[in-house]
């Protein structure tokens, strides 16, 4: 499966609308031929709402399938990353949409940036929250990514 003209790569900056249903439009460059389901998680070290596609869901998938229940720090890892974390389905549109708790934490409005980081890409507000790497809940959630070599 290829993404767009990028080759797999999600680069540069693009200016995009949150609607009224909390639906963005990806980047054409982008998408994916056909519908397809990505990970969306609201990143306080990051003040973004950070996308992951199919791969890096298959990563994440993978490094869960290797934590037993005798390793409750990974498993409280899983868990606080599953319950920061939706699905989101690209429709044929290209449109995603997110959840109203995201879109809080990440003080979206109309307009939103799109920021590429290679392998995972960012959706942020131009005038995003301050960046948090030091309270518990910002510590315990880059642990969690740390714990499952993300």
């Amino acid at each position: 499966m290829s993404i767009g003209a990028n080759n797999g790569l999600f680069t540069g900056i693009h200016n995009g609308k949150l609607d009224e249903k909390n639906r963005v439009t990806i980047p054409a460059a982008w998408r994916f031929d056909a519908e397809t389901t990505f990970l969306a998680m609201y990143h306080p070290a990051l003040a973004a709402i950070v996308v992951f596609p199919p791969s890096m869901a298959a990563r994440i998938h993978d490094a869960a399938l290797q934590v037993t229940v005798s390793d409750p720090e990974k498993m409280d890892a899983l868990s606080l990353l599953g319950a920061n974390s939706i699905q989101v389905t690209c429709d044929k549109a290209g449109r995603i949409t997110l959840n109203d708790h995201i879109v809080r934490e990440a003080r979206l409005e109309r307009e939103v940036i799109f920021r590429g980081g290679f392998t995972t890409f960012r959706i942020a507000s131009p005038t995003p929250p301050k960046a948090d790497r030091d309270s518990d809940a910002a510590k315990a959630i880059l642990r969690a990514l740390r714990e499952l070599g993300l």
